[in-house]
């Protein structure tokens, strides 16, 4: 089964219990993680090698971006929780791996399932994107270097919550009724047919919309990890361990 998780942000105990209450098996299932690996929970290093160690994929999400500038030196660093990431052996390993992750993903359920073909991406879509194949082919090809993860389209994708219909983009981020005019939820922009999984949003926390399933519930301010199951349309959640 393939299973979709929300912004794990450092929290790997509550990855681990999630893994566990899923019955996770790396040899018949599959985790993706709508972004967010790390960056402002208690253990990104453990996180990030958990997923690694399961064979996980993802797609790449704002606090991967700003771990990832951080590393090469092209943005300077804020306050973080990055340092024992930064500094572990096998660190340039796994940003590495964290760099590799595309920015959208299209992944078609399986025939016979319940579940619906789905895009992953972590924040949204801009709504003048009327070709998501086609974005996703020249977008995750292209390289992944600083300028790619600074670029335009990939910093939408990775922090839009509120935007307008022509795709100006809100710096809000509390609740989606209070997004302000002309700013609405972005996915009320959204025209396509399969289902998008994503994260990023933790005021909004995890919500079923017509087209879109938000699965960022919150963890690492104490909330819930979410995942979905693609094949059986299900949620699974766990609360957060505490300190």
């Amino acid at each position: 089964m393939r299973w979709f998780i929300g912004d794990l942000q450092g929290c790997a105990r509550e990855f681990d219990d999630l893994l566990r209450k899923i019955d996770f098996d790396p040899q018949a299932d599959e985790v993706w993680c709508v972004g967010d690996l790390v960056n402002r929970g208690p253990d990104s290093l453990a996180a990030v090698r958990l997923w690694r160690d399961i064979g996980g994929h993802g797609v790449i999400g704002n606090h991967d971006v700003y771990a990832l500038l951080v590393a090469s030196g092209r943005w300077p660093r804020k306050h973080d929780t990055l340092g024992p990431l930064l500094a572990a052996p096998d660190g340039p390993e796994l940003l590495a791996r964290l760099r590799a992750m595309p920015a959208l993903q299209f992944l078609p359920a399986a025939p016979g399932s319940k579940g619906q073909d789905a895009w992953a991406v972590h924040a949204g879509f801009n709504p003048r994107w009327t070709d998501l194949h086609a974005l996703a082919a020249r977008v995750n090809s292209a390289p992944h270097d600083d300028a790619w993860l600074e670029s335009q389209e990939l910093s939408f994708m990775t922090r839009v919550r509120c935007c307008t219909a022509a795709g100006e983009r809100s710096k809000f981020d509390r609740k989606a009724e209070d997004c302000p005019p002309p700013y609405r939820p972005w996915d009320e922009f959204y025209r396509g047919e399969p289902l998008v999984v994503h994260g990023h949003w933790a005021w909004r926390g995890h919500y079923r919309g017509a087209k879109t399933i938000g699965l960022d519930s919150g963890c690492v301010y104490g909330g819930k990890l979410t995942a979905w199951c693609q094949e059986e349309d299900r949620v699974v959640q766990v609360p957060a361990r505490g300190s």
